[in-house]
């Protein structure tokens, strides 16, 4: 009999100014059939409401925010915080 937990996939997403896209990329990542997962959203310095959208899930996602550095730098604020034995990256738009 195993006793080995569940690989965690962590799921970063950067986002700059993409709030009208962010909700349907969180919530593609919670309906993975694979859990446990963890979504990681590092708002690039955003001037939309990609703050407010973040803030709708709660603790089933964790914020990051951080001064525009751009895409490869928010990419890896989001690798750097993540928890995963995977890490899956998901830009906000798609």
């Amino acid at each position: 009999m195993s006793t080995a937990r569940p690989l965690l996939v962590s799921f970063v997403i950067p986002n700059y100014n993409h709030a009208r896209y962010l909700k349907a990329a969180v919530e593609s990542a919670l309906a993975q059939t694979h859990q446990p997962v963890e979504i990681i959203v590092v708002d690039d310095g955003s001037k939309d409401d990609s703050a407010a959208v973040a803030a709708a899930f709660g603790d089933r996602i964790r914020y990051i925010y951080q001064h525009n550095q751009g895409l490869s730098a928010a990419r890896n604020t989001g690798v750097q915080a993540a928890l995963g034995d995977y890490i899956a990256l998901l830009d906000a738009d798609d």
